[in-house]
């Protein structure tokens, strides 16, 4: 993460050398030699200390000098809608299930995860995980070096909770975890309803058979990366 940090801001430094730096580009961080890694809260270092592995002091200083030319650079959102067109998963969230069905004004979509057969037992599908604080602290993480604020959902599981229910006090606790480590917002509190998520539970399933008789789960072939 380090590493993609420096060479995007660079690249902006360097557009600034060359064709100006944006208006009001001291009015930016990036224009007074400030970078997101040094606006990060410092709770996050129980969690990964802090290592400067990259030329971050000699790009503060040409910050000072050429100013930025952009004044944010980096983003990380959802996106469910893109998702569907592009065959990939939802942004930096685990799948919801290997296939999901959508539906959009043009009709419905039964979506499979990319290269299923190669990577299935490498994906960790969101409803499995018994609490989301694992993907709040990797967010976190990432937003030490992100400059625009991560919108991050929470997902919760019914059945892993005392009669399925969800303790209001749990989602407080893991809002404010989520603050101390410095995230930026909460976008979505979802709660698994069964809905929209097909459950393959074997090769010879008939809900597998059914989805993916005609697939052979490669990118070229898939029904859904088809615009």
């Amino acid at each position: 993460m380090q590493k993609h940090g420096v060479t995007i801001i660079k690249a902006s430094a360097d557009l600034a050398e060359e064709q100006g730096a944006c208006p009001k580009t001291l009015e930016t961080r990036y224009g007074n030699g400030i970078l997101p890694i040094d606006t990060y809260k410092k709770d996050l270092d129980e969690l990964v200390p802090h290592k400067e592995r990259m030329p971050w002091k000699s790009l503060r200083n040409k910050l000072q000098k050429t100013g930025i030319r952009n004044s944010t650079l980096m983003a990380l959102m959802p996106s469910e809608t893109s998702a569907q067109i592009s065959n990939s998963t939802n942004g930096v969230e685990p799948p919801r299930s290997f296939v999901s069905v959508k539906q959009s004004k043009d009709g419905v979509l039964k979506q499979v995860v990319p290269e299923y057969r190669r990577l299935k037992n490498k994906y960790e599908l969101l409803w499995d995980q018994t609490s989301p604080v694992g993907y709040l602290k990797i967010m976190a993480v990432l937003q030490k070096y992100i400059d625009q604020g991560i919108s991050v959902n929470t997902s919760y599981n019914p059945t892993f909770y005392e009669d399925e229910k969800i303790p209001m006090s749990e989602m407080l606790q893991h809002l404010l975890m989520f603050y101390k480590y410095g995230g930026k917002q909460l976008y979505y509190f979802n709660t698994y309803d069964g809905q929209g998520e097909i459950e393959i539970q074997s090769e010879s399933s008939d809900n597998t058979q059914d989805v993916l008789a005609t697939q052979e789960l490669d990118d070229e072939y898939c029904e859904s990366c088809v615009i």
